[in-house]
């Protein structure tokens, strides 16, 4: 087990399924005929998904090798785990909380930031995927 958390391929894999598990539940949102039950279990099981992998990335990132560690993507990763729990929690629970909007949206924008600088930066085509990401956050959280 201690091997494969240390395996770069298990926090890669781990972050592409919360990143592609994130989109269906927005969707469902906003598409679907919802029920407040069923959006409770949705955000409930993303968020102890979400909180398991920031914590094992956090504990691996602390205690790897200062040659592999990369503070860039340890903050694009925790940047996007953050604005997704945050946007769903927004967007799911309390859509109309107006502290949790602008909270919202300083998360969606530092995860922006953060996106930007590793395509800029370190030339990670990942954060393209991070840019886009925000686009479509911004999009949903001022049309909604």
């Amino acid at each position: 087990m201690n091997k494969l958390l240390k395996s770069d391929n298990f926090f890669e894999h781990y972050f592409r399924l919360l990143t592609l598990c994130f989109w269906p539940i927005m969707w469902y949102k906003w598409n679907v005929i919802s029920s407040r039950k069923l959006e409770y279990i949705l955000f409930l099981s993303y968020s102890l998904f979400a909180g398991i992998y920031f914590i094992l990335f956090v504990i691996r990132f602390f205690k790897a090798d200062e040659e592999k560690k990369s503070s860039m993507m340890f903050y694009y990763r925790s940047s996007t785990v953050v604005a997704f729990v945050v946007s769903l929690f927004s967007f799911v629970l309390f859509p109309k909380n107006i502290p949790l909007f602008y909270f919202k949206i300083f998360s969606i924008c530092v995860y922006l930031y953060f996106s930007y600088r590793e395509v800029f930066k370190k030339k990670n085509d990942e954060g393209v995927v991070g840019i886009m990401s925000f686009l479509l956050l911004l999009a949903l959280t001022i049309f909604y």
